[in-house]
């Protein structure tokens, strides 16, 4: 459930992303493009393309944990000692 509600919280920042990727694009098809227009504008693309990384990997994640319950409880927890089997 973490992963799946840590996806919606990133999804919920990509407007933010889209506003500020669609002024910087403004700026340089009105030609009043400075040369940081286009370092903020590249650093939006980029900061978008990672972005959607994570959320895809986030839901992989959620998927995987969810499918895989006793699977990925063998992998991550300790193995579990017989209460009378003591060395």
């Amino acid at each position: 459930m973490i992963q799946l509600i840590t996806a919606f919280v990133e999804v919920m920042t990509l407007p933010t992303w889209f506003v500020s990727l669609h002024h910087y694009t403004s700026r340089i098809n009105a030609s009043m493009a400075t040369q940081s227009d286009y370092y903020f504008k590249s650093y939006d693309e980029l900061s978008i393309a990672f972005l959607f990384a994570r959320i895809a990997g986030l839901l992989l994640f959620a998927f995987i944990f969810w499918n895989c319950g006793p699977w990925i409880e063998r992998v991550l927890l300790p193995k579990r000692e017989e209460p009378g089997s003591a060395v």
